[in-house]
């Protein structure tokens, strides 16, 4: 199991730049320190996280992705207070929030399901967090349409909730957290519940909203892997309550640590294979009897290294996979066990020769078509992917 986690946005000067440029210095705006949450006793406790780290840096926004049931979303509520950890701490800018109630901590939270009161209107949901607060009332109404601007809802301040659209109402709740100008900005899932359109529109608004903030943390909860690579600087990929990987969405695209990120991040194929001769980060590889190039991610201190004649996975990635005649000079023989359409592609499912009890996918033009049994040539990249270990292997 990875644990750049604990280490991964730690800064050692006074201040540095992070990925989007913006300063981050050297006290983190969010600190995990080994938390777990569990509900229950006994033989009923259920661990909804167990033994999270992660550090968060000032400006850095960071995309919490896994299934349902991961632990995404706990990690989030002992973020914001709203689940007590069972062991381990929660820091904020270097304090330690852990036994504060959640209106004490200055975090502002948008989840997917809005949250705004029916009865109040767009200006009053807004300046609700300014009044909890105890803000000066002279200041409220400036800082609810600095808030309201931010997000493009300015003028809509007196409707109500029920006579805005979906995308409208996720706005002014992203505005109700802003006009606080929380340090720290919590994302659960905020674009579930928009349709796929308006989603398209929000995501665009979040990243100019990255923009806009360039010393707010943001921690984003979604089970989208296109929402986290569109927004994150960098992305935790969790499973059954823990953290498996960290690390910049573009690492994690192209080198994933473990077959479990391979495979949801991007829905890689994960093809068996034999390494051979292994330079540098480049090796030599068996697939079905064919001896391929491949890149062999150099392993961190103390992990399997890349022996020959070790069992290995092969990450290829759908898109990259040729399709054509068998006769083709280094294609494998395959045959075609589904096809649907997508419109701009279609999927391909294939049973390839000389590997059994494995199904690859492959994307090929929308315009192509191929019947089901049919026998086809599949050709991989150069090189044919990335190596990943086995699932037994250390991680």
């Amino acid at each position: 199991m990875s644990d750049l986690g604990t280490t991964g946005a730690t800064v050692n000067t006074a201040k540095s730049t992070n990925v989007t440029g913006a300063v981050a210095y050297s006290e983190p705006a969010i600190v995990f320190d080994r938390v777990s949450v569990a509900y229950g006793r006994g033989k009923n406790v259920t661990n909804a996280l167990v033994d999270f780290n992660l550090r968060v840096a000032q400006g850095e926004t960071v995309a919490l992705l896994g299934p349902s049931g991961s632990g995404k979303s706990t990690a989030l509520k002992a973020l914001a207070g709203f689940a007590r950890p069972t062991s381990g701490s929660v820091k904020l800018g270097g304090r330690d929030v852990t036994d504060l109630p959640p209106a004490k901590r200055g975090i502002g939270v948008v989840v997917q399901s809005y949250a705004l009161f029916p009865h109040m209107r767009v200006s009053e949901n807004v300046a609700f967090g300014l009044k909890a607060n105890k803000v000066p009332r002279s200041q409220i109404a400036g800082r609810v349409a600095d808030a309201l601007a931010m997000v493009g809802m300015s003028a809509y301040g007196k409707r109500l909730p029920r006579e805005l659209s979906g995308g409208q109402q996720q706005r002014v709740a992203i505005a109700r957290a802003l006009a606080i100008r929380p340090k720290v900005l919590l994302l659960d899932e905020p674009l579930a519940a928009l349709d796929a359109a308006l989603r398209q529109s929000m995501l665009a608004e979040l990243q100019l909203l990255r923009k806009a903030l360039p010393d707010t943390a943001m921690l984003y909860v979604t089970h989208d892997q296109s929402e986290a690579l569109a927004l994150a600087d960098r992305i935790v990929v969790m499973r059954d309550a823990r953290l498996v990987d960290v690390d910049t969405a573009a690492n994690l695209w192209q080198r994933p640590p473990t077959s479990f990120t391979a495979a949801f991040l991007g829905g890689a194929n994960l093809i068996p294979c034999t390494v051979g001769r292994v330079i540098g980060t480049s090796a030599l590889i068996t697939v079905a009897d064919s001896t391929l190039n491949a890149e062999a991610p150099q392993p961190e201190v103390g992990k399997i290294d890349w022996a020959p004649a070790s069992p290995a996975l092969l990450c290829v990635r759908p898109h990259a996979i040729t399709v054509g005649s068998v006769s083709d000079k280094g294609a494998l023989r395959a045959t075609v066990t589904a096809s649907v359409w997508r419109g701009s592609s279609t999927r391909l499912t294939l049973a390839v020769d000389g590997l059994p009890d494995l199904l690859v996918q492959a994307d090929v033009p929308g315009n192509a078509q191929y019947e089901l049994d049919a026998v086809v040539g599949v050709k991989l990249p150069e090189p044919a992917g990335v190596l990943v270990q086995t699932p037994g292997g250390t991680q």
